[in-house]
């Protein structure tokens, strides 16, 4: 074997063993959500357990030059499906990101997917919840959208979901200086974010 074909093979062993170790971390912050009898910390942790989960999976979609983000979110599509009696579907075209940006974006897809699972939808009702990947007329500018029709918020009520996960999203995408617009009625959320790679 070639010297290139070593360091190929070291690095996909490494990918996996990060991927492996994330997975492990995810698992103990389950477990641990799972033990306790207070709510809200099952809460945090089962979140925390989550957000770790979907970093991990990255590392399996590591290439030349970052991540293939189009595979990694093909793959997170039919977990995110798992939780709920929601219907994720995903449109995207083919996107490598940074490393850097792609665990900020990681975090951001999965933070509004999981906000329109738990709360577009009465639980066990069925449901869409749709994610977009797209580049934009802008030279280096792309467009997330995760889009529900689920029963909508109000953003300035106090019981509106402007809450921890929202600011979370507004926090990270000003680290891909993203624009994210929020577009909510009865009929549905939309999340629109334009972002730079």
């Amino acid at each position: 074997m070639t010297d290139e074909g070593q360091d190929d093979v070291r690095a996909a062993e490494m990918r996996h063993r990060a991927a492996n170790t994330f997975q492990l971390i995810s698992a103990l912050a389950r477990m641990r959500g799972q033990r306790t009898a207070e709510p809200e910390a099952r809460r945090q942790l089962v979140w925390m357990a989550e957000a770790i989960g979907a970093l991990g999976a990255l590392e399996r979609h590591r290439c030349e030059g970052g991540v293939d983000f189009q595979e990694y979110l093909l793959e997170m599509a039919p977990i995110w499906r798992r939780r709920q009696a929601t219907e994720v579907v995903v449109a995207l075209e083919p996107i490598v990101t940074p490393d850097q940006a792609a665990s900020t974006l990681a975090l951001i897809v999965h933070e509004l997917v999981a906000n329109a699972l738990a709360h577009a939808y009465p639980e066990g009702a069925p449901g869409q919840v749709e994610v977009r990947l797209s580049r934009t007329p802008d030279a280096g500018r792309y467009e997330l959208m995760v889009k529900d029709q689920g029963r909508g918020f109000d953003p300035a009520s106090p019981t509106g979901r402007e809450r921890f996960g929202l600011w979370f999203v507004r926090s990270l995408a000003a680290q891909v200086r993203g624009d994210l617009k929020l577009d909510t009625q009865p009929g549905g959320v939309t999340a629109h974010l334009v972002f730079s790679l």
